[in-house]
């Protein structure tokens, strides 16, 4: 069955990939699987690239497509193990350093009212990630 064809390829793939293939195409959840999307593989580059400041690339919105705000929400789509302490802390730095006069993420800090899908993004990651939700609205 090409079905069957399908699964086996996609099953060779990154293990963030074949986490997701067991969750959802074949309804296994495994957490040792999962755990390992941190170890090898894409996870593993990831946070390969993670600066000692708990930042991706120049900040929390800079250069767009490798920054931290980008890169947790990869994290986040790999299927990352959510209770990994690096992308926690790096969420912390982000509550920290980017809040805006109105409450929510601002990253431009010069335009007084946050950006509608920046914070919805961030909102998304943060919570799979387990942000303290006294942080998320304070």
């Amino acid at each position: 069955m090409i079905q069957d064809h399908l699964i086996h390829w996609l099953l060779e793939g990154d293990v963030s990939i074949q986490y997701q293939v067991h969750r959802d195409l074949l309804g296994l959840e495994m957490p040792v699987l999962r755990k390992r999307i941190a170890a090898e593989g894409w996870g593993a580059q990831f946070l390969q690239t993670r600066h000692k400041n708990g930042r991706w690339g120049r900040g929390f919105y800079q250069p767009k497509w490798i920054s931290t705000h980008y890169t947790l929400l990869d994290l986040k789509h790999l299927s990352f193990p959510p209770d990994h302490p690096q992308p926690i802390e790096s969420i912390a730095i982000i509550l920290r350093d980017q809040k805006g006069e109105d409450g929510g993420v601002n990253p431009a800090g010069t335009i007084k009212q946050s950006d509608v899908c920046v914070n919805g993004m961030f909102l998304n990651y943060a919570c799979y990630f387990g942000a303290d939700e006294v942080s998320l609205r304070s």
